[in-house]
């Protein structure tokens, strides 16, 4: 089935506005990782920041009830799986090493409801040989090296190592929405960037063919993940939500973009000189610049914000924007996706005054694939004629 009903020129210049606005925008867009490692490097507590102040541990519904926010539910969770994994060090001679969603547990790096176990602690031997046999751990085996920090006293697997031992554990979804929240916006929650973890899939092949030794048990399928990743997200549900329209057929939308829009008071009224009206900044969920078209997931975060938010959207449409609310009703079903897609090509097809269409959604693994191919023509084409 094809992608969409536009004609091959038209395509090409959807897909060069995008590739355009990514170019101009790329600088505004890139997170402070650097100062965030070295900010890390720094802490008292090795491999692991805190940013004092940067979200309240509780948020206050409309409802009055109240909502715990997701870096204090981390530390909440990190805290007493710290407590586990003392208790169960203690009962054995020889250190451990914890992994899989231990590690990122040890770590405070959120992990989707499937990768979330069956509550048994994860230690890692260097052989299947020499796993362990300790009641209530599960033990699995990692012939290849890998990478480990300190938190709390305690060793664990790093981050990046850790996220390619989860490809032999878990599909293409799973393995996106993992580096997606292991390279958040927030920097307090931010470990990494995509370059890491192709640098790090690059280690590890290289020291098994060195050592000759088989390669890591599906590490094609991080190359697949690292096509459909973001940096920069907020929530499994704006990967999800991402995810939704690549495979439905819609182009690769920007993250967390920053736009500045005028807020409808003039700055003289607030600071005694003239100097037009005032801006106010907004980052958006997902959105299609070019078009000037945002979609944002509306999940329970935002019912304490509903008044602030409806000024939010009205700034932005008073700006030219198209606002697309999307909620967890919108990712139900596959029929219901497909109907959210639809409205978001309708919404696209307006501003465009050109028609776009969606299909019927492709695997993630046909995605991939397809978007590695076009990566592939592009640096082809970019090359200098010989």
């Amino acid at each position: 089935m094809n992608r969409s009903s536009l004609d091959e020129s038209a395509i090409g210049q959807l897909v060069a506005g995008h590739q355009d606005y990514e170019a101009s925008a790329a600088t505004r867009q890139a997170a402070p990782l650097a100062a965030t490692r070295q900010a890390r490097s720094s802490s008292s507590r090795p491999g692991i920041i805190y940013v004092a102040g940067a979200s309240p541990l509780v948020r206050q519904l409309r409802d009055g009830t109240q909502a715990e926010t997701c870096p204090s539910r981390l530390m909440r969770i990190q805290a007493q799986t710290i407590a586990q994994c003392r208790a169960l060090q203690q009962r054995c001679k020889s250190e451990l090493v914890f992994g899989l969603d231990t590690a990122l547990r040890l770590q405070c790096i959120e992990v989707p409801n499937e990768l979330n176990g069956d509550g048994r602690l994860v230690v890692v031997a260097p052989r299947r040989d020499r796993r362990r046999n300790i009641g209530g751990v599960r033990c699995v085996s990692w012939v290849h090296t890998m990478r480990c920090v300190k938190i709390g006293g305690l060793t664990c697997v790093a981050p990046d190592t850790t996220w390619v031992m989860y490809a032999r554990e878990t599909n293409l979804q799973m393995l996106v929405l993992l580096g997606d929240a292991m390279m958040r916006r927030d920097g307090g929650r931010r470990w990494l960037g995509k370059d890491d973890l192709l640098a790090e899939c690059q280690r590890l092949c290289s020291r098994a063919r060195a050592d000759d030794h088989r390669l890591p048990r599906k590490i094609k399928n991080c190359r697949l993940a690292l096509m459909l990743m973001a940096e920069n997200t907020d929530s499994f549900r704006e990967s999800e939500l991402r995810l939704l329209l690549m495979a439905h057929g819609l182009p690769r939308p920007y993250v967390n973009l920053r736009v500045d829009v005028p807020d409808g008071v003039d700055v003289g009224r607030r600071g005694g000189a003239s100097g037009g009206p005032a801006k106010r900044c907004f980052f958006l969920d997902l959105s299609y610049p070019w078009l000037k078209v945002c979609v944002e997931y509306d999940g329970r975060q935002h019912a304490q914000n509903w008044e602030s938010d409806v000024r939010r959207r009205t700034l932005l449409e008073n700006d030219g924007w198209v606002y697309i609310n999307a909620t967890w009703e919108d990712l139900a079903d596959d029929s219901s996706r497909l109907a959210f897609a639809q409205s978001v090509a309708s919404r696209m097809s307006r501003q465009w005054n050109q028609r776009v269409v969606v299909h019927e959604p492709w695997a993630l693994e046909r995605l991939a694939r397809e978007m590695e191919r076009q990566q592939k023509h592009q640096v082809r084409d970019a090359e200098p004629m010989k």
